[in-house]
């Protein structure tokens, strides 16, 4: 979001809020529609957690409904948008999995984090795999470790939501190229 659309919005919250949506004349909507705005100046957030901050914030359920409805007509709120973003950010560093399962504890719906993990390719899977092993290892030569070591680095990556086979094939080309 640009600046001049944060100021357009804010500017627009008293203009645009008379004829918006049902409940336009109701002070607290136009408190917990301005507090919407005021958490997402902060920081990109999913419908479900602009409602509990609103919620948590004392707006009733029809305000805060009021809010995110004023701020998704902006399109200020957009879960597929947020998660693309967070999958692009952390696509790098964590499982495929694991992604899923922090949008799915953000409140993203299962479909969009479908839709969202369209133009996620495998490779880059591996590549974070690479990393999250290069960094359990420390310097060390995978090569060099006993069994059990070796079980306990294939376990801990298998934890972090990553595919057995592909922990055991990264392995094999780790220790291949320490050779």
């Amino acid at each position: 979001m640009s600046d001049e659309g944060h100021i357009l919005a804010w500017r627009n919250l008293e203009e645009d809020s008379a004829g918006f949506i049902e409940g336009h004349g109701d002070e607290e909507c136009r408190k917990a529609a301005a507090k919407a705005m005021s958490l997402l100046l902060q920081q990109d957030r999913t419908k479900k957690n602009l409602m509990d901050r609103l919620y948590r914030g004392g707006f009733s359920e029809r305000a805060s409904e009021y809010a995110l409805q004023y701020v998704m007509h902006f399109g200020y709120v957009d879960d597929l948008r947020y998660a693309q973003n967070y999958i692009s950010c952390h696509k790098g560093h964590r499982s495929q999995k694991e992604l899923r399962y922090k949008l799915l504890e953000r409140g993203v719906p299962q479909e969009i984090i479908s839709e969202a993990f369209l133009g996620y390719e495998e490779e880059e899977e591996r590549d974070a795999l690479r990393k999250v092993l290069g960094k359990r290892l420390k310097g060390r030569h995978l090569s060099g470790l006993d069994y059990p070591a070796r079980e306990k680095i294939t376990a801990y990556l298998v934890r972090k939501g990553y595919p057995l086979s592909k922990v055991r094939a990264v392995m094999r080309e780790w220790t291949e190229e320490e050779v």
